[in-house]
């Protein structure tokens, strides 16, 4: 059965006692963000805020440019914080588990370094309970993420910077997962086959996966998201990392050309999560991409 217990800033779900999400807010902080990602009784298959990118939090939402305001990165310590934007809290809408699944809800502000308030966000996160006995996954725990993005009353364009694949820090939009160091590098796979980072890189494909053994107990685990059906320009254009020290995933619905918002639009994004022991299940993840 699941379980939240909640601190001032962040809570904890649990499945029959055992953390499997932590939802962070911090006041002041740039962002919230999900750490970490385990199965029931597993190791922690994210990181938090690593030495190489410390705007790298977990799982993530974020954007390389709002409105030309960069909400992806995060000023140095003492840094001008000019052209830089933060994540604010607005308030937990909901926080409720049960026997089969566990909700949060929140509310964000997008706003820049003056204050202005870009896009209002409506987050929501929808935990299954764990299945078992899947054909290749041994364990797994669909999360389902939702996101609503709202102008504030203005024009809004999300963008990113381009030219070569992975130059210069770009092609930075939207969902992401940065896994635990300790599993890297590990093996991507994509619904259309691809294993190559370089490959899936800036490819459109339904879903993505990691996989990986993890040394804490030597066991295999992985993470897939899961592009929506309904999600505009499905499927997504995929960001991938894959060497030592250094994996991480997300689609990037901006990575060719932006997205522009009036000032009356609404943007929904639905992707699924689905964290697994085993190896990837190929017909689940692409049965998911249709809900």
């Amino acid at each position: 059965m699941f379980s939240i217990s909640r601190t001032q800033h962040s809570l904890t779900v649990n499945w029959d006692g055992q953390e499997v999400l932590g939802y962070h807010f911090p006041e002041d902080g740039n962002r919230p963000y999900c750490h970490p990602l385990r199965l029931p009784g597993g190791p922690p298959l994210t990181m938090n805020e690593p030495g190489d990118h410390v705007h790298h939090q977990g799982m993530w939402v974020a954007w390389k440019k709002v409105n030309g305001v960069n909400f992806w990165e995060q000023p140095s310590p003492g840094e001008d914080a000019t052209g830089f934007g933060k994540i604010v809290p607005l308030q937990l809408v909901e926080q409720t588990a049960g026997s089969g699944w566990a909700r949060i809800i929140a509310e964000n502000a997008w706003s820049d370094w003056q204050g202005v308030t870009h896009l209002t966000e409506r987050r929501q996160l929808t935990l299954g309970a764990p299945e078992t006995g899947k054909e290749n996954f041994k364990d797994a725990i669909r999360i389902l993420v939702e996101l609503e993005f709202r102008p504030n009353e203005r024009e809004v364009v999300l963008d990113l910077r381009r030219g070569e694949p992975g130059a210069d820090g770009r092609f930075y939009s939207g969902l992401a997962i940065r896994f635990a160091n300790v599993l890297t590098p590990g093996n991507l796979l994509d619904a259309d086959g691809r294993t190559e980072a370089m490959d899936i890189f800036g490819k459109q494909s339904r879903w993505c996966s990691f996989t990986s053994r993890h040394p804490a107990d030597s066991k295999v685990y992985g993470a897939a998201i899961v592009d929506n059906v309904k999600n505009p320009r499905y499927p997504t254009t995929w960001w991938v990392r894959n060497r030592e020290n250094y994996c991480l995933i997300h689609p990037s619905l901006v990575y060719y050309e932006p997205l522009h918002l009036s000032p009356d639009d609404v943007l929904r994004l639905r992707y699924f999560v689905v964290l697994y022991q085993g190896e990837p299940d190929v017909a689940l993840l692409d049965k998911l991409s249709e809900f």
